[in-house]
């Protein structure tokens, strides 16, 4: 018995007990972790769009502190509705976390009076005459507090920084839900919910609830998966106990580093248990089959261990690597999953390969039914006919492959990237519906903004920015992917409205020598709750237009950015240069840019590093080109179909190809070191390979449906990116399962191998030469 096999199984009770004490912290570590309450971070910090963006809250505080409840209006618009509303309102001022509360009961208007202007409320409107007037009367709240043919209105809460960045908001949120429904349904009339509270809220809810699903169903998926094949109890709890643990384990790491939990991050648990399961199902196999061949429970393990461990330790630090990977890119998120994920991976091997044996030196030896696996009829002819097709029809198998690959290729061509800021929700969902109601009546719910930076104190005195504002307005109001904007331009016109009586006509930009009175009595008076502070610094050198904007994707931003930069251009000629696009929307899709680019580089990284682990394991440069160019092709078939079927590239469906390149490359691991120890007793490439075929075939195609329907629960999710993580990760294996038992074979028997690989014979001639006294 070698050192490192008597040490583990004579050590068995230390190690679960160390297992057990080690469980204890992690689930105490694990109690800590939290929901991440804000969207990931994920462009540098010393980006400059960023750095501007970062300057923008600083100075005008949080532009996706907004929370939109939209209502629908009653034909008749009668006082008690009105009288209600306000009521709704007095209620929501009243929540702790709500800084501001703003709709027509509480809209402020200016109002012209013995040389200054005071401010007071709206009039309510008394019917549908009074409502129709009061639109007409104040054009400022046109497209911002209601819509233009006053079918709907709009309430809009501002969450102060202490809940926006906490798990406060979430009981805020539905909070004020509750409280708007109840009053929509009392009064008839519909009620919808938007804004970037509201997504980061939603999410949030879904994604804690979701975790637990997922991680229950993947437990319960491999205990019937173990017991299907091995009909033992014993066999299928233990080993859910152990991948049970690697994901306590995963979540604990989380609570080392201080992560929170995000929706990259909530999927780790789930998969670290799918990935624990082929580990776990080739040593239980193994260890009947030995314990069937020598008839002794205790040298079956032995031999299990000699036979499986190096295995069992590439196929982690495969997958361990592989994720690790993730955390040379320069985006948070990725560094912190890929960090997560390496060592919940490196946990999952070591509980694997201390406990299992443990376990079973503890358990009873295996029963007949217990071995009944092994002799299949039908497996055993399955795996018969594979052997028959790669060692007499590989013409065949090529030919299938190369159409496949035409195929293939043609659906890539068509793949395009994009991404939205709701992308993952559900499409037929409350969120999306309400997002479309206020897409279609006001042009969007999400945030967009322009600075204009003077770059002298009270530089914004000038008349002829105040009419550069108002024309790039007009020109913004073109965009149907764009709300009614708002700006320091629209405060001077509304006081100018105020100052002459209120006439709906003399809303419009001041004469010059208006200006500085406007201004003045403007700077002096009580704005309420449209406060000069929001669009203006305390220097009087900066400002900024806010609007809304549709949720148009990262493939159209760029297109309607660049329109919007020649309108800037055209209005401020030479003064442009000091115009700048931000906002949280730009500065999201922008990240979800830069997300895809780095997921590439790390998907490349890891065929690099893979390559490398394939050439050092078996010593053969031709192996590893072989095994590469097998393992690469279920991933172009699925970037084939994701084009076929437009469906784009986007950060959830890009880590599909890093999570399935590792898991397919451990099933040709298994091969390659099945083929290297049949080969190296019989140099034949034929025998070898269908000998391997006989001997791990029907594990692999067990592992592989296994793994399948393992991620194959992520269709039930209610992220789109989520299903797609399941639907496109199982149809990877199912081609992966091809390629290894069908194509691998084949290319090997193909490009037969000398007799040992080009590392192995320069080594073996060096060492001649050494002993010979040439060196």
């Amino acid at each position: 018995m070698s050192s490192w096999t008597k040490l583990l199984l004579q050590g068995r009770y230390v190690w679960l007990g160390l297992a057990f004490v080690g469980s204890l912290y992690m689930a105490e570590q694990a109690r800590h972790v939290q929901i991440l309450q804000d969207f990931v971070k994920v462009i540098p910090q010393d980006d400059p769009d960023y750095l501007a963006y970062q300057r923008f809250q600083k100075e005008f505080g949080e532009d996706a502190a907004t929370l939109f409840i939209g209502i629908t209006v009653p034909s008749a618009s009668p006082a008690a509705f009105w009288r209600s509303l306000q009521h709704l309102c007095d209620t929501l001022k009243t929540f702790p976390g709500l800084k501001n509360v703003l709709g027509v009961p509480t809209a402020p208007q200016l109002i012209w009076d013995k040389e200054q202007f005071r401010t007071t409320t709206l009039s309510l409107p008394t019917d549908s005459a009074q409502w129709a007037l009061l639109r007409q009367y104040h054009p400022l709240y046109q497209g911002i507090l209601w819509e233009k043919n006053g079918s709907s209105t709009i309430l809009i809460l501002t969450l102060d920084s202490a809940a926006l960045h906490s798990a406060q908001k979430h009981l805020l949120i539905q909070q004020v839900e509750g409280l708007c429904q109840n009053w929509a349904n009392t009064q008839g009339v519909e009620v919808h919910f938007s804004g970037v509270p509201y997504l980061r809220h939603y999410i949030s809810e879904i994604i804690l609830h979701e975790l637990w699903i997922f991680v229950g169903l993947s437990l319960l998926l491999t205990v019937l998966a173990l017991l299907a094949y091995f009909r033992s109890w014993y066999a299928a709890i233990f080993p859910v106990i152990l991948l049970g643990l690697a994901s306590l384990w995963t979540v604990g790491t989380m609570g080392i580093y201080g992560y929170r939990m995000s929706l990259l991050t909530a999927l780790l648990p789930p998969v670290i248990i799918i990935l624990g399961i082929p580990p776990a199902i080739y040593m239980l196999s193994e260890y009947h089959r030995l314990y069937v061949a020598k008839g002794n429970k205790v040298a079956a393990i032995r031999e299990m261990l000699s036979q499986l461990g190096l295995v069992t330790f590439m196929i982690h630090a495969n997958t361990a690597l592989g994720f690790l990977t993730l955390y040379l890119t320069n985006v948070v998120p990725l560094q912190e999953f890929g960090l997560v994920a390496f060592w919940g991976t490196i946990a999952t091997y070591f509980l694997t390969i201390l406990l299992v044996p443990s376990l079973f030196m503890i358990l009873p030896e295996p029963q007949e039914k217990n071995l009944r696996h092994l002799y299949h009829p039908g497996i055993s002819k399955a795996v018969r006919w594979i052997g028959h097709i790669v060692e007499q029809r590989r013409p065949w198998i090529y030919a299938l492959t190369g159409i496949g690959l035409l195929v293939a290729v043609g659906g890539i061509l068509r793949l395009r990237a994009v991404s939205y800021m709701a992308d993952d929700l559900p499409q037929g969902g409350k969120v999306i519906r309400d997002q479309r109601f206020f897409e279609e009546r006001y042009g969007g719910m999400l945030p967009f903004e322009i600075v204009l930076e003077t770059r002298q104190p009270r530089g914004l005195r000038k008349p002829g920015l105040m009419r550069a504002l108002s024309a790039l307005q007009d020109s913004l109001s073109r965009y149907p992917e764009l709300s009614r904007s708002l700006s320091l331009s629209d405060l001077i016109k509304g006081a100018r409205q105020a100052f002459w009586g209120g006439s709906p006509s003399a809303y419009a930009p001041p004469q010059p020598e208006e200006l500085p009175t406007l201004l003045r009595s403007l700077r002096t008076a009580s704005a309420g709750l449209l406060p000069m502070g929001s669009l203006v610094d305390t220097a009087f050198q900066r400002t900024r237009i806010s609007a809304l904007i549709r949720d148009i994707g990262s493939a159209d931003m760029p297109a309607l950015l660049q329109r919007i930069h020649e309108d800037i251009q055209a209005t401020f000629g030479e003064e442009a240069q000091n115009v700048r696009i931000t906002g949280t929307t730009v500065i999201f899709l922008k990240a979800i840019d830069y997300l895809i680019d780095n997921l590439i580089w790390s998907l490349i990284a890891t065929f690099l590093l893979v390559a490398v682990q394939m050439f050092l394991l078996y010593g053969s440069f031709r192996i590893m080109l072989i095994s590469m160019g097998v393992n690469l092709l279920p991933l172009l078939f699925v970037a084939g179909l994701m084009g076929y079927i437009s469906m784009p590239i986007k950060p959830s469906t890009a880590l599909i190809y890093e999570i399935a390149f590792g898991i397919i490359v451990d099933s040709a691991i298994h091969f390659l070191s099945s083929y290297q120890w049949f080969y190296r007793k019989h140099p034949l490439p034929v025998r070898a390979a269908v000998v391997s075929i006989h001997h791990t075939g029907a594990l692999i195609a067990y592992t592989s449906f296994v793994l399948l329907m393992g991620f194959a629960i992520f269709i039930f999710s209610s992220f789109g990116g989520t299903k797609a993580l399941g639907i496109l990760t199982s149809l990877s294996l199912l081609i992966g399962l091809f390629s290894n038992l069908f194509l691998l074979p084949a290319l090997l028997i193909t490009f037969r191998q000398s007799s040992e690989g080009t590392v192995r014979k320069a080594w073996r001639h060096l060492r001649k030469r050494k002993a010979a006294g040439k060196l």
